[in-house]
């Protein structure tokens, strides 16, 4: 059934429309209409109930463990930075700064961030940081939320530590010092185009959780405690990339487990909560014995989480139609260089949501295609990797957790988000694209 793929990428397209559709005017909640969509989608793709129901369970389990836990950490870290007075004493400190700005700040962390192993909980362990960033303007905070956030995604498919690049250059036994040669000034130039883009668009909606009440302004300290839950748990996350190297520095055995253990939700929870705990232990104390203000932390989380969740439903599905894989397929066919390993990227990460299953995807698709596309020698199997790395970041939507969770968090409405977030990595796509065009052209025969 040639056409079987087809039809179901433009049965995702339909569901992608609809879900934006019904969900822009607030009057149906994401996660219900994400619930539908997504059970519409799996029979009307051919899977039988009890396949949809063990599928979409799946997804969502896995994505309210994943980015779930650390989901929960940043709402309670918000929070007590919130009743602390923290947040105030952050933003105070950011706004007196004439340079760098807080839409530099949010870039620069985007670019850091994203070498954590997963965006998703890259983004939500940096939430706590967004109101200080915006001063608690919604003009600013929304810029500086939407800067992060594809800060992270380019970071996270082009540079050389992030789980993305790892990937597909270690498939495609590509030279590591010139993947990260190539992708390293990319990498620059996209992020510093997300931030462009996000003062670009016209600003609309609200950024970040509302403020709780309960602020009592204490001391100076306060703000850089806030700053370290949110960076020593990053860091783990990020230290948690280098155990996706399948050889050096860790290669295999224990060493490597646990260096993957420290990088997992439960422990970026524990670190996360207990820096802010410690940090406020008096006022933690109290906090916590209260269980209205811990019922208000929790209800605050509890829509961003189950959408995320239901995000993980849907891209669960999708990766079940194979239709990403059997579209990329028929690329390998296409004669257009460095323009094959993008777009068959591109086009599974568009049809299935998940970067990382995109690029080791596409990274085996390529692997007996590079000498028929003259990208078989060192510079063509690294500028291949980066180009599998830009088509892996390309047009996060709906079927990607990491676009609900940036809409959910910064209580954007879906087209907004649209615009914002999918508009946005498909142009940084495409701009990564047309840089490893020009450079394919200096480097061809080396």
């Amino acid at each position: 059934m040639s056409g079987m793929p087809l039809f179901q990428a433009l049965l995702l397209l339909a569901s992608a429309v609809i879900l934006i559709a019904v969900t822009q005017s607030r009057r149906l909640h994401p996660l219900l209409a994400i619930i539908v969509v997504a059970t519409a989608f799996g029979l009307a793709a051919g899977f039988s109930t009890a396949f949809v129901g063990k599928t979409f369970g799946t997804g969502f389990s896995q994505a309210m463990v994943g980015p779930g836990l650390v989901i929960v950490a940043a709402g309670f870290v918000a929070a007590l930075a919130e009743s602390s007075g923290a947040s105030e004493r952050l933003a105070t400190a950011i706004g007196r700064w004439r340079f760098p700005g807080s839409t530099t700040i949010a870039a620069l962390l985007g670019l850091i961030a994203g070498i954590g192993a997963s965006p998703a909980a890259a983004f939500a362990l940096l939430t706590p940081l967004l109101r200080p960033l915006g001063g608690g303007a919604a003009r600013q905070g929304e810029r500086a939320a939407t800067t992060l956030a594809l800060g992270i995604s380019a970071s996270h498919g082009l540079l050389l530590l992030a789980p993305v690049p790892i990937a597909a250059a270690s498939i495609l036994d590509a030279s590591w010092g010139r993947v990260a040669l190539f992708g390293v000034p990319i990498a620059l130039v996209v992020v510093a185009v997300g931030a462009a883009w996000a003062r670009w668009l016209p600003v609309a909606g609200t950024a970040s959780l509302p403020p709780l009440p309960d602020a009592e302004p204490r001391g100076g300290g306060i703000a850089a405690v806030l700053v370290l839950a949110a960076i020593v748990p990053l860091a783990m996350l990020m230290v948690q990339s280098l155990g996706d190297i399948p050889s050096e520095p860790l290669g295999g055995g224990t060493r490597r487990e646990m260096v993957l253990a420290f990088g997992r939700p439960l422990f970026l929870f524990l670190v996360a909560l207990g820096i802010m705990v410690v940090g406020h232990l008096k006022l933690s104390w109290k906090l916590f014995a209260d269980a209205g203000w811990t019922q208000r932390v929790l209800g605050q989380v509890a829509g961003v989480l189950l959408v995320v969740a239901a995000a993980g439903g849907l891209q669960k599905l999708c990766q079940e139609t194979g239709m990403a894989e059997l579209l990329g397929e028929r690329l390998l066919a296409w004669h257009a260089g460095l323009l094959v390993p993008f777009l068959i990227a591109a086009v599974i990460k568009t049809l299935q949501g998940s970067s990382l299953v995109a690029a080791i995807t596409a990274a085996g698709m390529m692997q007996s295609a590079l000498l028929p596309l003259g990208l078989d020698n060192d510079s063509g199997k690294a500028l291949a990797t980066l180009a599998i790395g830009a088509g892996a970041m390309t047009f996060s939507h709906v079927n990607d957790e990491y676009f609900w969770l940036v809409t959910a968090s910064t209580g954007l409405r879906p087209v907004r988000a649209a615009a914002a977030l999918a508009g946005g990595t498909l142009l940084q796509g495409v701009l990564a694209a047309t840089a490893l065009l020009i450079l394919s052209v200096w480097f061809s025969g080396n």
